[in-house]
């Protein structure tokens, strides 16, 4: 067994080609190919990297985390894909069902079943389409479990890399119950973690906002991999990692070394950082990536690998069916741009359609299944209503690509750039056929972003808007004001200085906050003089809002503007007395669905079923007003290619 001194040793060598020279990884990697895999009845979303460079006789099938860590981790596993790829191996990712973009949703039962399945049928389709002659299963947390029991059972996986992985599934279970709790707790409150973490009553649970129903908990509970018949897994190679500290499974490395196979372990640190922070803050941990990509070059060989390529095992679309009966397709689509090409799935329904198309854009830097997959719901649920769907990731979020970094600074959220690629969006779907009229959705950025196109660009008939971080961009100003007012509470509590001394909290966030302010001031003063020119207009009740309200109203738009909880935004302009003789325009529906805490991206169950109501009635209204189920002429459904 090598040691985990060794194991870092040799990740110099894999940052080191064949020819001992740095290998170029700064390049811009090709894009990855979407594509879905049929698993039995279930339709799962990967997305593949071949192998760049002289190719590898081994082939990566990349098995997710669930829920947050799934979300939290998206754009470092696209990276180290593509990491993996330039060393000469192939890769797949992908979504496992009743999550991401696969079909299904996760109060489906036998859910164990089903993930085991995909993990097996993408790894059957990997080696046909690779060629490489060796499977490995990279499995993360929970994902993990997955892959192991996969590969126990019979999937064509010859080795394994586990990180984070227990062998018992109750453990992942009771820490996914732990981590819930103590977020309810810190947002709510301990008397309240009850109706924020738990389910409709019936045992199921929300992990940060993401369904874990009480019969997959159930299958969990009574997952042991050290009890499986590893007999197949006997001449495999396994690479155990542990995670922050923490050592790998002691049972299972005990059980994989009692079976014959080749166990190496290593640390793993960085897992928290990567699966459990707050995006865009998510960091890779390249130290594992390193160490992952040394172990595969030490154990592969160069060999030829035929081009991979979609088999009849694997279609560019699918069709999903609906609890109803109802059957939708969906289709990824890559859309041009300069900034990294915006790449969605398009949720249309087979047979009519109706004459309106809904765009769903990403709540700020989360992937366009949007937060706790609510993207993905409502647009299958439109798509069978007749309404065309798409949920796209912009420059780089999720698989679009483009340099994530920029993406720290809250304020490259609010430029021109995303604005344009918006535009270029609808754009595109109209040339390809789609209806001209949208219906615009977000949260957070992708809120602003909604809002701010509905007003330039006629083709937008209705918003939905949803927790916005503002309504009229300010420069970050209120932003920066409400941080400063939180660090002076923070202060004052013995726990801040606490936390600053054991290295916790930086100052980081709040030097932004005050650099924010202080250019915010620098503004005020160039703009005195026309300030005060436009005071008589202000002291009529003339603001920027209003002026926003107004436009929606003379462009005949309407407009769902949903807070939820205790929302910053909604707090300011409720103080500043904005909200008021909103009977002025009633073509926008202000909708504020109390709620303690800071409920930002509608974790809660309670919450999440309240902003799929609003906006289905939004879109109700909408078909109402152009006659679409009534007197529209159906359109025949297009033929894809």
């Amino acid at each position: 067994m090598m040691s985990s001194s060794e194991l870092d040793a040799s990740s110099s060598r894999a940052r080191r080609g064949e020819s001992g020279q740095p290998t170029d990884t700064d390049r811009p990697f090709p894009s990855a190919q979407p594509l879905y895999i049929a698993s039995h009845d279930e339709a799962v979303f990967a997305m593949l990297h071949p192998a760049r460079g002289p190719a590898r006789d081994a082939a990566v099938v990349m098995c997710p985390p669930f829920g947050w860590e799934d979300m939290c981790s998206y754009r470092s596993r696209r990276e180290w894909a593509s990491l993996l790829a330039a060393a000469g191996f192939a890769v797949l990712r992908i979504d496992l069902p009743g999550s991401g973009d696969s079909s299904g949703g996760p109060r489906d039962p036998e859910r164990l079943r089903a993930w085991t399945d995909a993990v097996t049928s993408s790894a059957q389709w990997l080696s046909s389409a690779s060629g490489a002659s060796r499977i490995v299963a990279i499995g993360i947390g929970l994902g993990g479990a997955v892959a192991y029991r996969a590969a126990a059972l019979g999937a064509p996986i010859d080795d394994l890399v586990l990180w984070g992985v227990s062998s018992r599934g109750r453990r992942h279970v009771r820490e996914l119950r732990a981590f819930s709790q103590m977020e309810s707790a810190s947002d709510v409150g301990d008397t309240a973690a009850p109706s924020a973490t738990a389910g409709p009553g019936d045992g199921s649970l929300t992990v940060a906002g993401y369904f874990l129903s009480e019969g997959t908990q159930r299958e969990l509970d009574a997952l042991d991999l050290a009890e499986l018949d590893c007999g197949r897994l006997g001449s495999a190679r396994v690479l155990m990692l542990g995670r922050d500290g923490r050592a790998v499974d002691s049972r299972l490395q005990e059980a994989l070394e009692g079976c014959g196979a080749e166990v190496t372990v290593g640390a793993g640190d960085g897992y928290a950082e990567m699966m459990m922070a707050e995006l865009p803050h998510a960091v890779s941990a390249h130290s594992v990536f390193e160490a992952v990509t040394a172990w595969l070059v030490d154990r592969s060989h160069s060999a030829p690998a035929k081009q991979a390529a979609i088999s009849p095992a694997a279609q560019a679309s699918t069709e999903i069916s609906m609890p109803d009966g109802t059957r939708v397709r969906e289709t990824p689509i890559t859309i041009p741009h300069p900034l990294g090409d915006p790449i969605g799935i398009l949720t249309e329904p087979v047979g009519p359609a109706v004459a309106v198309c809904a765009v769903w854009l990403n709540a700020g830097p989360q992937r366009r299944t949007g937060p706790n997959r609510m993207w993905v719901e409502t647009a299958r649920r439109w798509a069978a209503l007749g309404v065309p769907s798409f949920r796209v990731d912009l420059a780089a979020i999720g698989d679009a690509d483009g340099d994530s970094r920029s993406l720290l600074d809250v304020r490259s959220y609010y430029t021109g750039d995303h604005l344009e690629q918006v535009r270029v969006v609808l754009d595109a779907l109209q040339a390809r056929g789609l209806p001209d009229r949208f219906i615009l959705g977000g949260l957070c950025a992708g809120a602003h972003w909604a809002l701010r196109i509905a007003q330039e660009d006629t083709r937008v008939s209705a918003v939905a808007v949803l927790n916005p971080g503002y309504l009229v961009y300010d420069g970050g100003l209120s932003n920066a004001i409400g941080q400063s007012r939180s660090l002076a509470a923070m202060l004052l509590k013995p726990s801040t200085w606490s936390r600053v001394v054991r290295g916790q909290v930086t100052p980081s966030a709040h030097l932004a906050s005050l650099r924010t302010l202080l250019a915010a001031f620098g503004r005020k003063l160039l703009r005195l003089p026309s300030r005060i020119l436009r005071r008589g207009n202000a002291q009529r009740g003339g603001n920027e809002l209003t002026e926003v309200f107004d436009r929606l109203r003379e462009q005949d738009q309407r407009a769902l503007i949903m807070f939820a909880g205790e929302e910053r935004l909604y707090a300011q302009l409720l103080a500043a007395g904005r909200l008021s003789g909103l009977e002025r325009w009633p073509n926008i529906s202000l909708e504020h669905v109390a709620f303690p805490g800071e409920m930002h991206t509608l974790r809660p169950l309670v919450l999440q079923r309240e902003a799929h109501r609003l906006v289905d009635e939004l879109l109700q209204r909408e078909l109402e007003r152009i006659g679409a189920q009534a007197d529209a002429a159906p359109v025949e459904p297009r033929p894809t290619g």
